[in-house]
């Protein structure tokens, strides 16, 4: 019986040192994933930055003029917005960012073109504003939403005005032959009315023909050579490279690359994309862009947008602390709006920044090979 027990006894000290280490590491290991799966919050205010709850989901940057413009316009003063539009002068790209503040103040109420038209039938900015009005009312019938979860109605809406804008800005064009805007325009009628490749070569085109290195005009068309609407990964990488090759200094468009490595991301999330060769020598060469544009470049927001988000996929913390920074409390930019939840997308990635670059000690960016 002694003999039973002392095999029991034996027994029991066994398990228990076999056992109890094991729950041991198996609960350690529990708490280590909990804390790694629990949200890392940091006080903005301890690093200058905007709280979450104050971040602008509207715009990419601040821009008290066009925001004072957008008033007028809304209270019927259409003069100051034909001004406005006006003061851009030929620097196309400019002309091209006025118009879509004017575009977005005239799909909350039109009152203002209408009579702006009126008064002067003939005047092409006029018919430019209403013409890219049109293709922004279309996008907004259709929503924002993926094709399966659009309706046939939000589509019919959406092709009908389509049509009906593509006569108006090609009238704009009429009435305006050396600015590339109205056929700018033109690109997102592309995307939705399914042009063939053959015609929109022939629409960009024309819009090179007036203003090759145009900034907007390039974003919009990486946008028809992408995999989600009518091209595929590869047209648009070479689209990309060689628009970002072919950029003048002063120009911004070498963030095409980044654009387009952020497209091929959103579509394939399974992928490594972030882990291609040619990311980091990507991100350099639009850092040393930025750098050569002057701090209030209507375009540097935007920019500064996109290299935060692929600065902080490539672990390059302390750069990325200085482009989140910059952008300071507006959000209403790629890559954010990709995402459902703007704020949540932007205040991940920057809380995460400002975490591992404290960790790291905060140290100051490396000096750039140029």
């Amino acid at each position: 019986m002694n003999v039973l027990i002392d095999i029991a006894g034996a027994g029991a000290l066994v398990y228990a040192a076999v056992t109890i280490p094991r729950n041991a590491r198996k609960a350690r290991a529990l708490r280590a994933e909990a804390k790694a799966k629990a949200p890392v919050n940091i006080d903005p205010a301890a690093y200058g930055l905007v709280p979450a709850a104050q971040l602008d989901k509207r715009t990419a940057g601040p821009d008290p003029e066009a925001d004072a413009v957008t008033a007028a316009a809304l209270a019927g003063d259409w003069r100051r917005a034909a001004d406005y539009l006006a003061q851009a002068g030929r620097d196309w790209d400019l002309r091209w960012y006025r118009l879509g503040i004017l575009v977005h103040a005239a799909a909350e109420d039109d009152t203002w073109v209408k009579a702006w038209r009126a008064e002067y039938p003939d005047d092409p900015s006029a018919a430019l504003v209403h013409a890219d009005a049109l293709v922004s009312l279309a996008g907004k019938v259709r929503g924002a939403k993926m094709a399966k979860h659009t309706t046939s109605e939000q589509f019919e809406g959406f092709h009908r005005l389509l049509a009906e804008a593509l006569p108006a800005c090609r009238e704009a064009a009429r009435m305006a032959p050396e600015d590339p805007c109205p056929w700018i325009a033109q690109i997102t009628i592309a995307l939705g009315l399914g042009w063939s490749h053959d015609d929109f070569r022939a629409l960009w085109a024309e819009i090179t023909a007036r203003d090759p290195h145009h900034f907007g005009a390039h974003t919009s068309a990486l946008q028809y050579w992408c995999a989600k609407w009518r091209g595929s990964h590869e047209l648009m990488y070479a689209f990309a490279e060689q628009a970002a090759a072919a950029a003048p200094p002063g120009s911004l468009l070498p963030v095409l690359r980044l654009y387009a490595l952020y497209e091929h991301a959103v579509r394939e999330p399974e992928e490594p994309v972030y882990g291609r060769p040619f990311v980091d020598a990507a991100i350099d060469a639009t850092l040393d862009a930025v750098d050569r544009v002057p701090a209030g470049h209507h375009r540097l927001p935007l920019v500064r947008h996109l290299l935060a988000k692929m600065l902080f996929q490539k672990k390059r913390y302390a750069e990325a602390v200085e482009q989140f920074r910059a952008v300071g409390g507006h959000i209403g930019s790629v890559p954010w709006t990709y995402s459902a939840d703007p704020v949540k997308a932007f205040v991940y990635a920057r809380t995460n920044t400002f975490v591992a670059w404290e960790k790291a000690g905060r140290p100051a960016p490396p000096p750039r090979v140029r």
